[in-house]
């Protein structure tokens, strides 16, 4: 639920090498706020026994992380750490109705995605499956594109979550949406900085306590990345409402057109 720090993460992954620090990104934050971590495939039906040597390997990247003993035991992982981990594989003819079934089951709070990037013209005839996922699952989601850098070092576990960016518009209110972002960021980076940015004539008006909000004008997805590049984010966190009528349906949200030119990655968190 947005406002608060995520109790149960599901990170669906296709097991290749390219999704692996999406899982890097699950793991830390996984841990930074002691939640429930479930690593998800979905298989079509009838696939032949689960190899669970293919799934990411939670112990291993922890030791190489220095943060558990390489040869510690899932239950001294456990103890060690004070969270718990999952590897599901779960048959579905969809991927995107398998994991939203998986992720209500298990009262999944934040997903955790690696997406490819794609020409506008493949967005349109193809759509995304991790796109597709957030906006049926309705819940946060954190997306990475394979093309882009995040904020966890894949190979130590550091974490360079400095900045975060948060554009915000009058329409959905940002309150649910700071907080849920500031309490993972702040658990990752206790130094961590997040700024608010509206692009418009004139500053909304919102009820609760916000930070400073940056005021620039100009056209709205070109505005948020410029001012992404100028400060260096290292997140952009988008409250977001979803798609509203046919243009936006084909041209794609504001949040879904962030995150295709999106120089960081970049948070997904549905207005209540």
């Amino acid at each position: 639920m947005n406002g608060d720090t995520p109790k149960s993460i599901v990170h669906p992954t296709d097991l290749s090498f390219a999704s692996l620090d999406a899982f890097a990104h699950a793991l830390r934050i996984a841990v930074a706020c002691k939640s429930m971590l479930h690593i998800l495939h979905i298989e079509a039906p009838e696939t032949e026994e689960d190899d669970w040597d293919r799934f990411p390997q939670v112990r291993e990247m922890l030791a190489r992380w220095k943060m558990i003993s390489p040869t510690a035991t899932r239950a001294e992982a456990v103890e060690a750490l004070g969270v718990k981990f999952v590897k599901a594989a779960v048959e579905s003819e969809s991927p995107v109705m398998g994991v939203s079934a998986y992720a209500e089951r298990h009262l999944c709070d934040l997903l955790v995605m690696m997406t490819r990037p794609r020409s506008a013209l493949e967005r349109l005839l193809e759509g995304s499956i991790a796109e597709e996922t957030a906006r049926e699952t309705h819940l946060p989601a954190l997306f990475l594109r394979e093309d882009q850098k995040g904020f966890v070092d894949r190979e130590t576990g550091a974490v360079s979550l400095n900045t975060v960016l948060m554009p915000v518009e009058a329409t959905v209110s940002p309150l649910d949406a700071f907080r849920h972002v500031a309490d993972i960021a702040h658990r990752l980076n206790p130094a961590a900085d997040v700024m608010l940015l509206h692009v418009g004539d004139e500053l909304p008006i919102f009820e609760g306590l916000l930070p400073h909000i940056e005021l620039r004008q100009g056209p709205v997805v070109e505005t948020i990345l410029d001012y992404a590049r100028e400060i260096k984010a290292d997140l952009i966190a988008m409250p977001t409402r979803g798609r509203q009528g046919l243009l936006e349906a084909l041209r794609g949200s504001t949040t879904e057109r962030v995150l295709h030119e999106a120089p960081c990655p970049l948070l997904a968190s549905p207005a209540r």
